[in-house]
């Protein structure tokens, strides 16, 4: 029981007026189950941004689990997006892997729209596959944030789904494989030692990854699923890798997945990055992913966004609901009339192929405009499909 979640509760439910003729939760389902919806379901990832916009600083909620889930929750309220997303930082993905008196000089605050920054935990090759060799994670979890923040936080939102009836679905995430391997050691020195490293050594360095993430799944089934979860990001790493790489590597993540399908029913993918046209297709054909949250594609490559789009909404086709519009920079930096244009040539581009979902291709930056993110929702609202 949480006083948070039921003050929230005592104040929306059965007060708030219905949008479109679909619930949230159903709309959503719909969308990523490849039926009609009345609209197009928008979900943009808010994370770090709900904190501030509900008056808080990062400083102010890191330590606090009730001020973290009062800031989703406020924000949901006065916003009505089709999902909550839970808030995560990367505190909650690594530091069970650092002893407790060093977790300090690893993760650092600066302002209070800020990202919390972290450096590496491990600088070669060797140092990473002893962390996992060694099982590092199980000696320093006690007393680290994924137990005493994270998981009180997610306890708190699944809450509120579920005393709202489910009338609006949370969102939990979980890192993949190929995230953790970069996460780990820093992206641009995993792509050094893909090129450097024998091939042999990243493939183990890969299946220890993926023999904890699979092990980690099993946590998320006893305390996620079992307490109303459906709705799971899968954060995807390899979002700079090439095609070989792809290929000789990418099946870590596709075994996770297998996995994840057993427990949540509504996975979707997320990969922001470069060289996405052989990663989309290579999730494409992944069973159990009903979604995919994706980015831009090549460096430099010639092609106007609606292009992108319709090109991705065409390969999706009868497979994945597409997620995406506008772009985090837009969002942050444009104005609210340039958001409300890409939004719709998102869903013109899309719609005629596959479901589509509104929801950017990374998280909203903090320091977004409220009318920017304001205006993904109104275009989105917009767009009646039947």
């Amino acid at each position: 029981m949480s006083e948070v979640v039921d003050r929230w509760v005592e104040r929306l439910k059965g007060k708030l007026e219905p949008i479109g003729e679909m619930s949230h939760w159903d709309r959503l389902a719909a969308a990523f189950d490849l039926k009609a919806t009345d609209m197009v379901p928008v979900a943009p990832e808010l994370d770090y941004w709900q904190i501030t916009y509900a008056g808080y600083s990062h400083k102010e909620i890191y330590n606090d689990v009730d001020k973290t889930t009062d800031a989703c929750i406020r924000t949901w309220a006065d916003l009505r997006t089709d999902a909550i997303w839970m808030y995560i930082d990367i505190s909650h993905q690594i530091e069970h892997f650092i002893p407790a008196e060093k977790r300090p000089e690893h993760f650092m605050h600066r302002g209070d729209k800020d990202y919390l920054m972290f450096k590496p935990i491990a600088e070669t090759l060797d140092e990473a596959i002893a962390l996992y060799e060694n099982r590092v994670w199980e000696r320093y979890i006690e007393g680290s944030r994924p137990v005493t923040h994270y998981t009180p936080h997610m306890l708190q939102m699944l809450e509120f789904q579920e005393k709202m009836d489910r009338q609006v679905p949370v969102i939990i995430g979980i890192a993949t494989p190929t995230n953790y391997a970069e996460t780990i050691v820093e992206v641009q020195r995993f792509l050094r030692w893909m090129v450097t490293e024998p091939e042999q050594k990243v493939r183990h360095y890969l299946d220890l990854c993926l023999k904890e993430r699979l092990e980690a799944l099993d946590f998320y089934a006893e305390y996620a699923a079992k307490n109303g979860a459906q709705f799971c990001c899968l954060f995807g790493g390899a979002r700079t890798w090439g095609p070989q790489h792809l290929d000789k590597f990418g099946d870590v993540d596709r075994i996770f997945v297998e996995k994840a399908r057993t427990i949540f029913p509504y996975c979707f993918w997320h990969i922001c990055g470069h060289n996405l046209p052989k990663a989309l297709e290579m999730v494409s054909g992944w069973k159990g992913i009903k979604a995919v949250q994706y980015d831009m594609p090549y460096y430099g490559q010639e092609m106007p966004w609606p292009q992108w789009f319709e090109q991705v909404a065409r390969l999706f086709k009868g497979r994945q609901c597409a997620m995406n519009a506008p772009t985090t920079q837009l969002a942050c930096y444009g104005t609210a009339d340039d958001v409300r244009h890409m939004v719709t040539e998102f869903i013109d581009a899309t719609t005629p192929h596959t479901t589509a979902c509104v929801m950017p291709g990374c998280e909203i930056d903090s320091f977004s405009p409220t009318e920017n993110v304001r205006a993904i929702i109104d275009a989105a609202r917009a767009r009646r499909l039947r």
